[in-house]
């Protein structure tokens, strides 16, 4: 992909040229110049900045937006990681968009119409409704006229008709998960391109104390952005076709806030997985699939391998951790899924918690919430950070899983997120 310098003209979104306030910088990373396709940078006030000599991260968040690309409300995290004094890269990426005549579509469509018809009986009145009927009667008599409240019911059913044209029509062009994947890489491959242009002091060369001026480079995401960074890390493929090294050199960390890991059921897996290294059988005949997804079947054997050698050399924790896990409610997550990627596609989208034994071989940070969703487990099939953390120990990846008391939606903004990611920024310095 050709990348134009004069599309990428710097659209400054907040600027504090005092030092005294996070500074932010958009990038449009495609000749299209898409906010869908664009980066923000976040740099660091003066006065955050390290004083230390060994350089921040350079922290890279894939933004979270339920799988539909739009990212307004995502820039809680980023300016938190500049006041801490890291640069942080904002990537977004084309969305999806809800399917039409998926059950929660049909239910969304038929709520919004009610809620229409509400207040067109506060604003009309009997009155108004009974005039209203009077004139259908009368453009179509039928027999039972005077029973039937044609009024609200052609009014329900022109709405309920009209929002889902309106969704069929704006779902045209929306972004498949492939291709969610390809602008992520495509982000960055121009981050790499442009890394000096942009005062992005990362190498994809570095060796751990071999220049202490150039700053780690740090990836991950924020819920949905997590899920798709997790996925690219697992497909060394995508960045060897960008001519980038495979993420476990370019990478020196992995950080993920409150991530979606898992797409369908994994608590069986985990317990599969833990049973057969308590039992010491060999894992081969116990072993579930770990590949649901056919975009992860290429090149397999070898990390395959690497997950059922390790699995009978758990530690007693982990063993505990994945046996105790329990089995969250799927109905939500699952109508979810297929309403924002179809029913066909939502077989094959990948699940990083069941190709787990993909990850890359270099440090972990996951940091969750204790109450995901206000204290539900509707959506805890999605939040599987603590049963991703210990399945990466078992392989021998360093990993780290913190939860701290905050709520999905809440969690960018709050000084828990702070406190953590001071102490987490620490560790990635001194590794």
């Amino acid at each position: 992909m050709v990348f134009s310098i004069a599309v990428d003209a710097i659209d400054v979104v907040k600027s504090d040229n005092s030092g005294k306030k996070v500074s932010t910088e958009r990038h449009y990373y495609t000749d299209n110049g898409l906010f869908e396709q664009s980066i923000d940078i976040y740099r660091p006030p003066v006065a955050a900045q390290n004083s230390s000599s060994l350089p921040p991260p350079v922290v890279t968040l894939v933004v979270g937006s339920a799988w539909l690309g739009c990212s307004w409300w995502n820039s809680s995290g980023p300016k938190q990681v500049a006041e801490l004094g890291c640069t942080c890269v904002c990537i977004r990426h084309r969305g999806a968009f809800p399917r039409t005549f998926s059950p929660l579509t049909l239910l969304f469509v038929t709520i919004k119409a009610l809620m229409l018809l509400t207040l067109m009986d506060w604003f009309l009145g009997n009155d108004g409704w009974t005039f209203l009927d009077e004139i259908i009667a009368t453009h179509f008599p039928t027999q039972q006229a005077s029973s039937v409240p044609f009024g609200r019911t052609s009014v329900f059913i022109l709405t309920v008709l009209f929002g889902l044209l309106l969704i069929q029509v704006a779902g045209m062009g929306s972004a498949t998960f492939d291709q969610m994947q390809n602008d992520v890489m495509d982000a960055v491959t121009y981050l790499e391109k442009n890394k000096k242009r942009l005062g992005l002091n990362f190498s994809s060369a570095r060796t751990k104390g071999s220049n202490e001026n150039v700053s780690p480079f740090v990836f991950g995401g924020y819920s949905s952005g997590g899920h798709v960074a997790a996925t690219v890390t697992q497909q060394p493929h995508l960045w060897k076709e960008r001519n980038l090294p495979p993420p476990e050199r370019y990478c020196d960390s992995l950080l993920f806030l409150s991530p979606v890991l898992s797409t369908k059921p994994y608590t069986e897996m985990c317990r599969k997985i833990s049973s057969s290294s308590l039992s010491m059988i060999s894992p081969s005949s116990s072993m579930p699939s770990l590949a649901p997804s056919e975009n992860f079947q290429a090149n397999d054997q070898n990390s395959e391998g690497k997950a059922l050698e390790s699995s009978s050399s758990m530690s007693s924790s982990t063993i505990s951790s994945l046996q105790s896990a329990s089995s969250p409610p799927t109905w939500l997550t699952s109508e979810l899924v297929k309403a924002i990627f179809g029913h066909a596609a939502a077989q094959s989208t990948p699940s990083p918690i069941h190709t787990y034994h993909k990850s890359p071989s270099v440090p972990h940070t996951f940091i969750g919430c204790r109450n995901e969703m206000f204290g539900l487990n509707w959506l805890d099939i999605f939040f599987a950070s603590p049963a991703y953390c210990e399945l990466l120990k078992s392989i021998g990846i360093e990993s780290r899983y913190l939860a701290v008391d905050s709520d999905h939606w809440n969690i960018l903004n709050s000084t828990v997120l702070r406190e953590a990611l001071e102490k987490e920024i620490q560790i990635i310095l001194t590794r």
